[in-house]
């Protein structure tokens, strides 16, 4: 028969032992000897100078990339026609190549409503119309930047040929976006909700199906970009767009918004704990330089000129620009750039479906 008295002493010891570890667990290291008790009021100096590493990232990566994309804007090969007489339109260009180099790209032509297809096409930046009076066609949307080099081209020669100069706008920003940067901040605070709500998802419920997990970020990505836009729109309005283009752009930038969820869900399965910052380098310390809404792509350095064609923040702000101030032309670019990411991410994330072990497989391996 089990002594009662000795039992009970147990249990109890075990009760306290219970106790003690759920009220003030300790941490315990394993150097081969017996777990020592921690001093309670010592800092875990090994963890600290660890989880100093992230802040550490953050400094080193937006000095790196933000400082080389913005310290020195310039033009670089901003394309702008001269349109007059072939001899007049020439002989002006071949005496402004040698003092512009490769800041602008000049070309000359005698048609001035072609010319003009090409700027409203978006595929230049400005027209300069020799006459009487210079006109100088610009397109505001592209970048207030732009408007002010083809100016700054434009008024030099205006005041040597004695004449006045006057400024044609074919896309006006928004009165209440003067400085265009409305649709760029959309756009930056739709890749935070699609990265973030990924993030959130693999700490609080790192086992959530793959399903899952889409079908919350495909309801986030509808909800974060609609609370973004509705308070954004108290300060700068609806772009002065008609509701048919404010909600194509939505549809944009909610697809562009599960795109980056669509990566960040894949960097997850293939970084595990580096994850974050592996993120954080595609969609912040790249994206956002890159995507020429802070300054327009030709006035970037050739790294982050080159990015702005294919990178996925840059499709998205090209393609909302599109919709909201050049009538839908040349949206199709953009729209490629966001529909490559996004079906990239999902034949990749389908990849690594395949190679997830199915429950048959298991007991066939442990059984080999």
């Amino acid at each position: 028969m089990p002594n009662t008295h000795d039992q009970r002493q147990q249990e109890w010891t075990q009760a306290i032992e219970a106790d003690t570890e759920a009220v003030a667990p300790a941490l315990h290291l394993d150097h081969g000897t017996s777990p020592q008790p921690t001093d309670p009021g010592r800092p875990p100096w090994h963890m600290i100078v660890e989880s100093m590493v992230f802040p550490l990232f953050f400094a080193v990566m937006f000095a790196l990339c933000y400082v080389s994309a913005f310290h020195n804007p310039a033009p670089r090969g901003v394309e702008v026609v001269v349109v007059g007489p072939e001899s007049a339109a020439t002989t002006l260009v071949e005496r402004l190549a040698p003092t512009v180099g490769d800041k602008f790209e000049l070309e000359t032509a005698t048609d001035a409503a072609g010319a003009l297809d090409r700027l409203q096409n978006r595929e230049i930046a400005g027209v300069i119309e020799l006459g009487s009076t210079m006109n100088v066609h610009i397109a505001s949307a592209e970048g207030t930047m732009r408007v002010q080099a083809v100016e700054g081209l434009a008024q030099p020669l205006a005041a040597a040929q004695g004449v006045e100069m006057n400024t044609v706008d074919h896309a006006p920003l928004a009165a209440d976006d003067p400085t265009g940067t409305g649709l760029f901040y959309l756009v930056m605070v739709s890749t935070i909700v699609g990265y973030l709500t990924i993030t959130v998802l693999s700490q609080v419920a790192p086992r959530l199906k793959l399903r899952q997990q889409v079908g919350i970020l495909g309801a986030m990505s509808v909800i974060g970009v609609l609370a973004a836009y509705l308070v954004s729109a108290i300060f700068v309005g609806f772009y002065g767009a008609s509701f048919a283009e404010n909600l194509a752009m939505l549809a944009v930038v909610i697809a562009y918004t599960i795109a980056v969820g669509l990566v960040s869900i894949l960097v997850n399965r293939v970084f595990g704990k580096a994850a974050i910052m592996v993120v954080m380098v595609l969609m912040i310390f790249v994206n956002f330089p890159s995507a020429g809404g802070a300054f327009p792509a030709d006035f970037l350095p050739g790294f982050w000129s080159g990015l702005s064609h294919f990178w996925i923040g840059a499709g998205a702000v090209d393609a909302v620009r599109s919709i909201i101030y050049f009538d839908g032309t040349g949206v199709g670019h953009g729209l490629l750039v966001i529909g490559g990411w996004f079906v990239a991410a999902l034949v990749l994330l389908g990849l690594t479906q395949l190679r997830k072990p199915t429950p048959t497989q298991v007991p066939q391996h442990a059984a080999s």
